[in-house]
C-alpha cells in the first residue's frame, strides 16, 4: 500500500467526521477546511477499498461514500445558521436531492457503457468495422474515483462554506451550479451511450465475430491461457505462426493478455468465457496447438472437432517438460530425440507413438553459426531460471543460492569480462529470497558499471564515441515509442474495444513491422553504451535470443535456456545448485552433457573463462554439436521443415478421423 493510499484511507472517515463536527457547531471556514480534505481523501482510499469489488459495487460505493454525509453536513450547518425555515434552504435541500438523482442516472449509465464495451470477444487483426464501436468516452468521464460522478456536488459543498462566512445568496449559486454541470455532464454520458446501446446484444456481436473469423477458414488453431506474466511463452511461437504456409487463428481466454501479446500478422481471439468459446465455431478448423498447461484447456480439449498436439514453450530437462497432463493431447511434439526419450523414461502416460520430433522453428533469429556481433572484451550472459513448481533441486534457480556469487566473481575478474544479466520473466513471483537475491545482484552491476566507468582508460573511450552514443540514445526513446504503438494499436488511447476495432485492419503486416521495429530497438540498445558496460535485460527488450547472439559464453540452469543456446555453437555452463556427482547430473539432465558445471560453490568458473580466452581451445565442441542435435533436432538451413511436415501429418490424421476435407496449402511464403 502506497503512502497517499495509507493517508487517504485514514483521513477520509477523519475528514468526514471533522465535516459534520463543523457544520453542528457551526463553523464555515473549518467546514470549507474539512470538506477540501474530504475530497483530497476519497479518491485513493476508495480505489483500494472497492479494488476487489464487482463494479456495481464500485459505483454505488463512490456515489455514497462521502457525498450523503458532505450534502448532509451542508444542510446541517445551514440549519444551525438558522435558514432552515428559509427560501435558500429549501432550495438546497431540493437541489441535494435532485443531485442525487442524477449522481444515480450518470451511475447507471456509466455501468451501461462500460457493459456495453466490454465485448464478449476482444480481437486484433479482425475486421470489425461491421460493429460500429464508437471511441470510448474520454478516461475523466468513466473515471469513478476522481471524474464527474465524484465531483459533481463540490460546487453545492462550496457555495454553502462560502455562505456560511458571507452572503447566503452564494448557497444558491452553488447548487444552481452543480446542477447544470451534473445535467451536462449527464447528458455527456447519454451521448456516448446512445451511440454504444446496439452492442449490448452480446450474443449479436459474438456471432458477427465468429463470421468474420469463418471467412478467413482457419485450419489451425493456436490456444494459450495462463496468468499475464506468462505471456513470453506465447510471444515466443509468434513469428514461427507468421511464418507458416497454413492460417492460423490464435485464441486467448485472458483480456489482460492482449495488451502483452507481441505484434503477429495472424488473426487473434481473446474469449474469456467458457460458454462463448463453445459457442465459437470454426467448422473450417480441426487442429488444436497448445502452447501450456492450464486449466482452461479443458475447454477446448472436450470439443471431440479437434485433434490436439502440444507444443510447449521451451523444451528443457525440467519435470514441466514431461507433465503428466500432456497424455490428454492426441500429440506430444518435442524438438529432438530427447524429448521422445524423456517422455519414455518419466513413464508419464504419453505413448512414444504420440510423440513428434518438430525441431525448434523459434530459434530462427539466432545466429546458429556462433559468429553474432562481438564486443572487443568477452561477453557473458547469466540467464537463471525461475523458483518454480517442479520440486526437482537439481533443476532448481540458482539465483537464490549461487546467483550473488557467480555474478561477483564475474564482476572482479581479470581479465574483464562483460556481463549480460537476464532474469526468467517469473523471477521473485513465488519466494520472497529470489527477490532479494536479483535486487543484491542489480546493485552489484549498477556499483560495478559506476567502478568501470570511472577507470581512464574506459572514460576516455567514452569521451571519444560519446556523439554516436548519444545519437543511438536519443532514438532508443522514439524507437520505444513505436514498439508500444505497434503493441496497442490506439496508441494507448481508449479502451479494449476501441483498441479491438483500430487494430482490425492494420495498413503493414503488423508481425513484420514489429520484426523491424525490434530489430533497429536492438541495433541502438546495445550501441547506446559503451561495449565495456555490464547490461541487465529484463521484459521482452532486448529479446533472450537477441542476447544470445551478443554472448560468447552462457550460465545458466536446467531449463530451456540451455538447450536453445545450443543452436549458437558457442560453450556454456549450467549450474549444479544441488551438488550432485557430475556423471550423475549429466545422466539426469542430458543438457548438461556438452556443458562445463558451476557447483554451489562456483570455483570453477575462473577456469571456464580462461578457456574462453584460448584462441581455439574449445574441449566441449564435437561434444556439443552431438548434444544439438539430440536435443533440438537435425540441424537444417529451413527451421521450419520438420514443423510443417508434423502439421500437415496432424491436419491429415484430422482429415481422416473427422471425416472433413482435407485442407491444402494456398501458399508458398519464404522461410527463414
Amino acid at each position: 500500500m502506497s503512502p497517499l493510499t495509507a493517508v487517504g484511507i485514514v483521513g477520509l472517515p477523519l475528514a468526514l467526521l471533522g465535516l459534520f463536527v463543523a457544520a453542528v457547531v457551526p463553523n464555515g471556514w473549518a467546514f470549507a477546511a474539512f470538506a477540501a480534505a474530504s475530497y483530497l481523501a476519497e479518491p485513493p482510499a476508495l480505489r483500494r477499498i472497492v479494488g476487489s469489488m464487482n463494479p456495481l459495487g464500485r459505483v454505488c460505493v463512490s456515489v455514497t461514500a462521502g457525498s450523503v454525509v458532505r450534502g448532509a453536513s451542508a444542510l446541517v450547518l445551514l440549519a444551525r445558521l438558522g435558514e432552515a425555515g428559509t427560501s435558500t434552504f429549501v432550495v438546497v435541500v431540493f437541489g441535494f436531492l435532485a443531485l442525487q438523482v442524477l449522481r444515480v442516472g450518470f451511475a447507471a449509465l456509466l455501468l451501461f457503457v462500460w457493459w456495453c464495451r466490454r465485448l464478449p470477444v476482444v480481437t486484433r487483426n479482425v475486421d470489425l468495422s461491421v460493429l460500429r464501436i464508437p471511441n470510448a468516452p474520454p478516461r475523466n468521464l468513466m473515471d469513478l474515483h476522481r471524474g464527474p460522478l465524484a465531483l459533481v456536488d463540490l460546487p453545492l459543498i462550496a457555495g454553502v462554506a462560502v455562505a456560511a462566512v458571507a452572503d447566503l445568496r452564494w448557497a444558491v449559486v452553488g447548487t444552481g451550479i452543480a446542477l447544470l454541470a451534473g445535467l451536462v455532464t449527464t447528458g455527456w454520458l447519454a451521448r456516448h451511450a446512445w451511440r454504444i446501446r446496439h452492442l449490448a446484444n452480446k450474443g449479436a456481436v459474438l456471432r458477427t465475430v465468429n463470421e468474420q473469423l469463418q471467412a478467413y477458414a482457419p485450419e489451425v488453431l493456436v490456444y494459450f491461457s495462463g496468468a499475464i506474466e506468462s505471456a513470453y511463452q506465447l510471444n515466443g511461437w509468434l513469428p514461427t505462426l507468421d511464418r507458416l504456409d497454413r492460417r492460423v487463428v490464435v485464441v486467448l481466454r485472458e483480456r489482460e493478455m492482449l495488451p502483452r501479446l507481441d505484434p503477429t500478422s495472424r488473426p487473434v481471439v481473446c474469449l474469456p468465457l467458457g460458454n462463448d468459446l463453445t459457442a465459437f465455431r470454426l467448422p473450417s478448423a480441426h487442429v488444436a496447438l497448445f502452447v501450456a498447461n492450464a486449466a482452461n484447456n479443458t475447454h477446448l480439449l472436450r470439443q471431440p472437432d479437434f485433434r490436439t498436439a502440444y507444443l510447449g514453450h521451451g523444451d528443457s530437462d525440467k519435470p514441466t517438460s514431461f507433465n503428466p497432463f500432456t497424455k490428454v493431447y492426441d500429440e506430444v511434439w518435442v524438438a529432438g530425440p530427447a524429448g521422445r526419450e524423456r517422455y519414455a523414461r518419466s513413464r508419464v502416460g504419453v505413448a512414444d507413438a504420440d510423440v513428434v520430433e518438430v525441431g525448434r522453428p523459434p530459434l530462427w533469429p539466432v545466429d546458429a553459426a556462433g559468429a553474432g556481433p562481438l564486443s572487443p572484451m568477452p561477453t557473458v550472459l547469466y540467464a537463471p531460471t525461475w523458483e518454480g513448481f517442479h520440486g526437482d533441486p537439481g533443476a532448481a534457480t540458482s539465483l537464490i543460492g549461487m546467483g550473488p556469487e557467480i555474478v561477483r566473481r564475474l564482476l572482479e575478474r581479470v581479465p574483464r569480462v562483460r556481463l549480460i544479466y537476464r532474469p526468467h520473466p517469473l523471477t521473485g513471483t513465488l519466494n520472497r529470497r529470489a527477490r532479494t537475491a536479483h535486487a543484491e545482484i542489480l546493485t552489484m552491476i549498477d556499483q560495478a558499471n559506476a567502478s568501470r566507468d570511472a577507470l581512464p582508460e574506459f572514460r576516455r573511450r567514452a569521451e571519444d564515441e560519446q556523439r554516436e552514443r548519444t545519437a543511438k540514445a536519443v532514438q532508443l526513446p522514439q524507437l520505444a515509442r513505436r514498439l508500444e504503438e505497434l503493441r496497442q494499436p490506439s496508441g494507448g488511447r481508449g479502451d479494449e474495444a476501441q483498441a479491438a476495432r483500430d487494430a482490425g485492419s492494420p495498413a503493414l503486416p503488423p508481425g513484420a513491422a514489429w520484426e523491424s521495429a525490434l530489430a533497429a530497438w536492438q541495433d541502438a540498445y546495445w550501441a547506446a553504451e559503451g561495449w565495456w558496460r555490464h547490461r541487465v535485460a529484463t521484459g521482452s527488450s532486448p529479446s533472450l535470443y537477441d542476447c544470445f547472439n551478443h554472448a560468447e559464453l552462457l550460465i545458466g540452469d536446467i531449463s530451456g535456456v540451455v538447450t536453445d543456446f545450443l543452436v549458437t555453437d558457442k560453450p556454456y555452463a549450467v549450474t549444479n545448485p544441488a551438488g550432485l556427482g557430475a556423471e550423475q547430473f549429466r545422466e539426469r539432465y542430458p543438457a548438461a552433457a556438452a556443458g562445463y558445471l558451476l557447483g554451489a560453490d562456483p570455483a570453477e568458473l575462473d577456469e571456464i573463462l580462461d578457456h574462453l580466452g584460448k584462441d581455439g581451445a574449445d574441449p566441449l565442441a564435437d561434444e556439443r554439436r552431438r548434444v544439438r542435435s539430440y536435443l533440438l533436432g537435425p540441424f537444417e538451413s529451413d527451421t521450419l521443415a520438420l514443423f510443417e511436415r508434423a502439421l500437415d501429418s496432424l491436419l491429415a490424421r484430422a482429415a481422416a478421423e473427422t471425416g472433413h476435407e482435407a485442407p491444402v496449402v494456398l501458399s508458398d511464403k519464404p522461410k527463414r
